[in-house]
């Protein structure tokens, strides 16, 4: 009778606490890469391109879409706005879609005046049905067009 209940009660903190998702911590880089620099990528070593951008100075001029209507956006003309970009590759690949979901579920910490705004490669149809299916609506998506901030189009 023992070893029955110790084998339930095994059972039932197996199914609670073993098919838990554990969630790794994801590190969060507080300086930006300088142009020139190589970082890695599958082993090959890559060079930045372009500017980086940095707190307090203004933006570049880049083409955007709003993903949600389809009309051109140029950060540069936020002139005072308090704007919190997060700029990723893809929302379809899992750090880039860790990292919007972190910008959309602990964003809501942030002082109203703080616009939120994801940017991706992404189409604007996908931009959409990704922020619609993770139930992110609350911050802007934006598509990169201009090759500037995403890079050649060969993704050097």
């Amino acid at each position: 009778m023992i070893s029955k209940n110790c084998l339930i009660i095994f059972s039932i903190l197996f199914l609670v606490y073993g098919c838990a998702p554990n969630k790794p911590t994801i590190p969060i880089d507080q300086a930006s890469s300088k142009p020139g620099a190589q970082v890695t990528f599958k082993g090959n070593s890559l060079n930045l391109l372009g500017s980086p951008i940095s707190v307090g100075k203004p933006l570049p001029s880049v083409e955007l879409v709003d993903a949600m209507t389809m009309k051109p956006v140029d950060l540069s003309k936020e002139k005072g706005s308090l704007l919190f970009l997060s700029i990723v590759p893809s929302l379809d690949t899992p750090v880039c879609e860790e990292q919007t979901h972190y910008l959309g579920e602990k964003g809501d910490r942030l002082p109203g005046s703080v616009r939120r705004i994801v940017i991706s490669r992404d189409t604007p149809f996908a931009q959409k049905r990704f922020a619609k299916e993770a139930k992110l609506m609350d911050f802007n998506t934006y598509q990169i067009i201009s090759r500037e901030i995403s890079g050649s189009p060969q993704g050097s």
